[in-house]
């Protein structure tokens, strides 16, 4: 019997392809880390559920469904902002939003040098 290894998988490159442009592999992290995090009785309809409101959110009716806080952004920002000027560069600025997994930015920054103040920071995510 011969295996074949995953290196000689002729669709490897497509099915790499399809999870890059899908995002497969961040939506399942966040899922994962959200169940983790949470420790639901039922993960089973409990990633349903969040299947469901990540559907309701790309359709734009619903917010998507986050693993952090308003109490744990505030804590990310002040993070970025060790020096208290409640403000961060926006290489930052953009950082905490892939964090947050926040994917529609309000704004999107040219100007590498700007600043992102904390009140712009909040309404965002």
């Amino acid at each position: 019997m011969h295996s074949i290894t995953c290196q000689d998988c002729p669709r490897k490159l497509e099915v790499e392809r399809y999870v890059k442009e899908h995002k497969i592999d961040q939506m399942l992290q966040n899922l994962t880390s959200s169940l983790f995090y949470q420790m639901p009785e039922n993960p089973k309809q409990y990633l349903i559920e969040q299947l469901r409101l990540l559907k309701a959110s790309r359709d734009e009716y619903a917010e998507p469904p986050t693993l952090f806080t308003e109490t744990n952004a505030e804590t990310i920002f002040n993070m970025l902002d060790p020096c208290e000027r409640n403000s961060i560069p926006s290489d930052r600025y953009q950082h905490a939003l892939e964090t947050l997994g926040v994917l529609q930015y309000g704004k999107v920054i040219d100007n590498k040098d700007e600043f992102i103040s904390k009140d712009v920071y909040m309404n965002v995510v």
